[in-house]
């Protein structure tokens, strides 16, 4: 009978043994595909972002180069405004004002495209273009419908700030997009 219960036991011992590796196997497999899982998300999610934020880098410099020409032509504007039958500046200054909300809203989209997708770093960066954005289009605006417009001191200030912005998000969005995904 001692043989017959040893028997058993070697039976019960390889039958537990058998379920133990069945259940590693399954925590170990879950686990794989979970980080395979992860790691094709980083890599869809890396993807996304490289792509919006090419896009918002040309969208602002769409943007900024669009601000400029509307002030280096300050003197054809200034001319229209003098020559236009009526109350010419009121009609420059409603002009500056459609086509500067126009520049800024094409590159706001952008800006919030890239704020869906993070990371953090990359949406206070975000945050400070629409900043830069705003002061930028305020500037152009600035003394709008008068002959002294163009304000060119504040353009210009607008425009330093602009560019260290513009900086910093190419600065934070380079780090984002050359981390490689992890699971």
């Amino acid at each position: 009978m001692g043989e017959q219960w040893g028997t058993v036991v070697a039976a019960v011992i390889a039958a537990v043994a058998a379920l133990v590796g069945v259940l590693a196997g399954v925590v170990v497999g879950r686990r794989q595909v979970t980080d395979q899982a992860a790691v094709e998300h980083g890599q869809w999610l890396r993807g996304q972002r490289q792509e919006a934020y090419v896009a918002l880098l040309e969208a602002w410099d769409t943007g900024v180069k669009r601000f400029n020409e509307r002030v280096q032509n300050w003197e054809g504007e200034h001319y229209h405004a003098e020559t236009f039958e009526g109350d010419g500046w009121e009609e420059s200054e409603k002009s500056i004002y459609i086509e500067t909300h126009e520049i800024a809203e094409t590159v706001q989209r952008a800006i919030e495209r890239v704020e869906l997708l993070g990371p953090k770093s990359v949406d206070d960066a975000s945050a400070h273009l629409a900043d830069a954005l705003g002061v930028l289009r305020d500037a152009v605006r600035s003394k709008a419908g008068s002959e002294e417009w163009p304000d060119w001191e504040a353009y210009g200030e607008a425009r330093e700030k602009a560019d260290m912005a513009r900086r910093g998000f190419l600065t934070a969005s380079r780090e984002t997009v050359r981390a490689a995904p992890r699971p």
